[in-house]
């Protein structure tokens, strides 16, 4: 197809008139490949060859189709056969930043043919960057070279990079390298005979093998092999050579079948050397909606030993787990009405299971408040059914139903009355016991809240509403003998209430207004007090032999502090007020600072009366960056012993980075540590963590 008639006229004025008034001529729409997809060229000077159809361009040469736009001193176009030739500091840019570079590029549009000569490229998308003397594009995506580099630094002298004799490059999927020398920075320290670096953030293959070692598991080698099973699912197995313990071998299937519906499930098995035992675990967290909007939530754990966490778990709520529990939870709601079934196992990994009670299954059918047409009276229920089962001591079933009538008054505008009537019925049936059971229960509770708003002339900070909120609340369940009834749970043995109950909270709400002018508000201190005075306390005999009444429970006192959005100060205490106690039986407090950047400092103390006391505390520091060190600390003071510490430093560059930890605990000592290349994953690992 030929250019219209006005370019062409204009093209010959250039030839006959000189140059020097087509000097930056402006672009011109050429529709040289199909009519869809038109070309834009310009140039200082263009010409038109009207024998050959093609076009010459020299000084600021600008190609672009599409999103695709090359750039270059000097290039021949044929927009028939769709040939480029382009030389002199040739450039191909795409919109997310990704580019070919080199002194010459012979190119066909339409097949995505071609060579680039002294050239390089990066992909921004996985932050690949490779170059050779010659280049060949062999399709769209697809490249080919001989003595190649590559690598995913950014800097002139990579602190990593792979040599190759013969490299295949396909965009999406890997780099094949053939005869490889991978360098640390100028120097040799590995060859690789064919080694493939994916060229995609999900890619099957091995993963990077990890090394290291440890008091409890010895030497340690784990071997990992990745499947992007498909765009939804994926999986990763591992080998481990473990020279204390054993053989391993892992699973870890991760998926997302629909948009309601992801999960992971982890298995780990270890073969003892010689005469060691086997061990094994499994995991299944899921969450998800079946069809008829069931949702379903499983959180399951299995292990068939304890010292599986405390060989494995990496921080102390996981390595001092003695139990292992299982969860399988199913949930329907028709808009008042709450349908719930759960399947709950727990596994004892201290003492034996036998007497582990597990509820399988656990029904609930819930109503939840609903209006009486315009009246404030409210009616629901509450309901279950039971099965407990264990290998010694009562199992058998349980029936629970607990109807109810509530009320919300607002007598005067600052004053808000609840009420609520109840009745708990009962009925059981085991080998034991077939018997059914009726008790009352009502509780009656007034609330006022009182505010003042305070105007302030802060550049951020407009306004503070100071909130009081007192409520006082009555509750009362009659005595009921209930000897003859199993014991299962805190539902077969429930102890009279005749009691008073007092809080008062104050809360400091602030009110900001950001640099667009739009209102945010921010609660900043809340600050709780709670005391529950036991009437039918106060009125046991005071001269039996019984212990002295104490009617008074103690007082607890919660504080809850966000002066800003990077920093917290929370403390909850219970002071025991009877004459014969006044002291302190619960105190926990913990505090802290976290900047965007990193930086951090935190810490945290737990005090429970002739029970335990210990501290932690923890700090981490960006400052030095490229440098991060971090440190946590345990201590027990019941005992006067470290429970752990823990030191950390990482040193991270744009394309690798390298992780020193030491972990002190009371049985065990470990050093790991990592070196992390972008998109090789860790080639060095001190350290094991189950399945991954």
């Amino acid at each position: 197809m030929r250019p219209p008639v006005f370019i062409f006229f204009a093209i010959l004025g250039c030839i006959f008139l000189g140059f020097s008034f087509c000097d930056g001529l402006a672009a011109k729409k050429l529709s040289g490949l199909k009519e869809a997809t038109p070309v834009t060229l310009t140039a200082d000077q263009l010409e038109f060859d009207e024998e050959t159809g093609a076009y010459s361009a020299l000084g600021n040469v600008r190609l672009k189709k599409n999103e695709f736009t090359l750039l270059s001193e000097k290039m021949h176009w044929n927009p028939e056969s769709e040939d480029v030739s382009a030389s002199g500091k040739v450039l191909v840019l795409e919109p997310n930043g990704s580019f070919l570079a080199g002194e010459r590029f012979d190119w066909n549009m339409a097949s995505g043919k071609g060579a680039l000569f002294g050239g390089k490229g990066f992909w921004k998308e996985t932050n690949f960057y490779f170059k050779a003397e010659k280049i060949e594009q062999l399709d769209e995506n697809s490249y080919r070279a001989r003595d190649a580099e590559f690598t995913s630094c950014a800097a002139e002298v990579p602190a990593w990079k792979f040599k190759a004799k013969e490299l295949k490059v396909t965009r999406g999927g890997y780099a094949q390298a053939k005869h490889s020398i991978f360098y640390l920075r100028d120097i040799p320290v590995l060859y690789l005979p064919y080694y493939a670096y994916p060229v995609e953030n999900r890619k099957t293959g091995l993963l990077m093998p990890s090394y290291g070692n440890s008091n409890k598991r010895g030497v340690q080698i784990s071997q990992p092999f990745y499947w992007a099973i498909s765009r939804n699912t994926d999986a990763t197995f591992y080998i481990d050579y473990l020279s204390k313990l054993g053989l391993g071998k892992g699973l870890e299937y991760r998926y997302i079948w629909s948009e309601h519906n992801a999960g992971e499930f982890r298995a780990y098995h270890i073969n003892g050397w010689d005469e060691g035992e086997d061990r094994f675990s499994l995991s299944w967290d899921h969450s998800g909606v079946l069809p008829g909007d069931v949702k379903l939530m499983a959180d399951v754990e299995y292990v068939d030993k304890k010292d599986f966490f405390e060989d494995f778990g990496q921080d102390a709520e996981e390595y001092n787990q003695s139990t292992a529990i299982s969860t399988i939870y199913v949930q329907r709601n028709w808009e008042k009405l709450n349908l719930t079934g759960q399947l709950k196992s727990i596994k004892d990994l201290e003492t034996s299971n036998d007497e582990t009670l597990q509820r399988l299954p656990d029904v609930r059918l819930s109503l939840i408040r609903k209006r009486f047409k315009e009246t404030p009276l409210f009616y629901g229920f509450d309901t279950s059914a039971n099965y407990f089962h264990r290998e010694e001591g009562n199992k058998g079933g349980r029936v629970t139903l607990r109807p109810y009538v509530a009320s919300v008054l607002k007598p005067v505008r600052f004053l808000d009355i609840d009420a609520e009537f109840g009745f708990l019925g009962r009925l059981y049936q085991t080998s034991d016991v077939d018997e059914a059971e009726g008790l009352f229960d009502f509780n009656i509770g007034a609330s006022t809240r009182i505010h003042r708003v305070f105007t302030l002339q802060g550049k951020t900070v407009k306004k503070i509403k100071h909130s009081f909120e007192p409520e006082i609340r009555y509750s009362y369940i009659p005595p009921e003998n209930q000897e003859d009834l199993p014991r299962f749970d805190r539902l077969d043995d429930i102890e009279p209430e005749n009691k008073l109950s007092l809080s008062l909270i104050n809360r400091l709400t602030a009110r900001l207004e950001t640099s667009e002018g739009f209102p945010r508000y921010h609660e900043f201190f809340y600050f709780r007090l709670a005391q529950e005075f036991d009437i039918r306390e106060s009125r046991r005999d005071r001269d039996s032999e019984d212990l002295p009444t104490r009617p008074f429970s103690p007082i607890r006192a919660e504080l809850i502090i966000r002066p800003t959005t990077w920093s917290f100060v929370d403390l909850d205490a219970t002071y025991d007020v009877n004459p014969e106690s006044d002291s302190l039986a619960i105190f926990r407090a913990s505090a802290g600072v976290k900047d965007q950047t990193g930086n951090g400092l935190s810490f945290g103390y737990t005090y429970l009366e002739n029970e335990a006391e210990y501290f932690t505390g923890s700090v981490s520091a960006k400052v030095l960056e490229p440098l991060t060190l971090s440190y946590l600390y345990r201590y027990d003071f019941t005992d006067n012993r470290s429970l752990e510490s823990v030191v950390g430093m990482e040193y991270c560059f744009q394309c690798w980075s390298v992780n020193l930890m030491y972990r002190d605990r009371l049985d065990d000592q470990e050093i790991m540590v990592a070196f992390v290349l972008k998109g090789i994953g860790n080639v060095f690992d001190l350290g094991f963590d189950r399945g991954g």
